[in-house]
């Protein structure tokens, strides 16, 4: 198999993520809620169950700045990932690229055309379009060069009834999604 060799800080050179993306919902201290597209979230312990999503912090060029979902998650120390089918692409392409720390009037539920829904367990809104929504609270963080890595305690998860009942089912063989 023919293959090109990338090495850090060349031409051509890409980093792998090999997981589907995720929509997290958070509110800040007066109850303002925010969506931020994520491409890195996962399942990160089995008992108890934990997952992690890796939230930018710093500038470093580019789209790398400090989301104001993350100054929500530091504020209130909850979120919801919220998992999109395929259905919702734009909606995800929306939250991924507008930002509240850029344009602080910006309603992303409005501009995405999605629906909050109330959570059982915490603060943040689900997003009612998504067929997973997995609610939780700030375990621990880890502290990264441009991101942090902020493991959740999930309090709560909500699947779509077709999910339950078998007449649609996430795939994971190739990226965590719905089909």
């Amino acid at each position: 198999m023919d293959k090109v060799v990338g090495l850090p800080g060349q031409e051509g050179y890409r980093g792998y993520s090999g997981t589907s993306v995720a929509m997290v919902t958070a509110v800040d201290a007066e109850g303002r809620a925010d969506i931020c597209t994520v491409g890195a979230w996962s399942l990160v312990n089995g008992v108890p169950p934990l997952y992690g999503i890796a939230m930018c912090t710093t500038s470093a060029g580019g789209n790398y700045f400090k989301r104001y979902t993350t100054t929500c998650i530091e504020q209130t120390g909850e979120f919801v990932i919220n998992v999109p089918d395929d259905t919702l692409t734009k909606a995800w392409g929306i939250c991924g690229s507008v930002s509240l720390t850029r344009d602080p009037q910006a309603d992303k539920f409005a501009l995405a055309n999605l629906t909050p829904a109330p959570a059982v367990r915490v603060k943040p809104p689900l997003i009612a379009e998504c067929p997973v929504n997995i609610e939780c609270r700030v375990h621990s963080k880890h502290v990264l060069p441009s991101h942090d890595w902020i493991v959740g305690e999930p309090l709560a998860i909500h699947w779509a009834r077709d999910i339950i009942e078998g007449r649609r089912r996430l795939e994971w063989n190739r990226a965590p999604r719905v089909v």
